[in-house]
């Protein structure tokens, strides 16, 4: 826990034990988490106070979110940055079977040049299809 109070001082948060404890459940998830999830994992705590540590962590650019097609908005961390824009953008695929979002890390957003005077923060890429896993229970 002392990295991430060090990390999270480093981005301008005060590191309280909630903070921590959300920033804990996105180092050890598998893919992006909804508000929904970490109200799962983190019982204890109030809707409001996750909801409020979320905004932050997008406020210092420590998560983003994006909307995948389901009812619920994604949050998942950001491994790198580059003068207040995300560099580590990458896909992201829910399959239509399982539910499940995954973040494909290695399938690069394809460049989309803006015009002039538009500045871009985020892009968000969102493919619907079947899983991996769930086409092999498809053949």
């Amino acid at each position: 826990m002392k990295e991430i109070e060090e990390m999270l001082a480093a981005s301008g948060i005060a590191p309280t034990p909630v903070r921590k404890l959300v920033y804990k459940c996105f180092e050890n998830s598998v893919g992006p988490l909804s508000l929904s999830d970490l109200e799962t994992l983190l019982d204890s705590v109030d809707k409001s106070t996750i909801s409020r540590t979320l905004n932050t962590f997008r406020e210092h650019d420590l998560l983003h979110s994006f909307t995948d097609g389901s009812s619920s908005v994604k949050y998942e961390l950001c491994h790198s940055k580059n003068h207040g824009e995300h560099d580590d953008q990458h896909v992201h695929f829910r399959c239509e079977k399982c539910g499940e979002t995954k973040c494909l890390q290695d399938v690069k957003i394809p460049d989309v040049l803006l015009p002039d005077g538009f500045l871009r923060h985020e892009v968000t890429y969102v493919i619907t299809g079947i899983c991996d896993a769930c086409s092999k229970t498809l053949r």
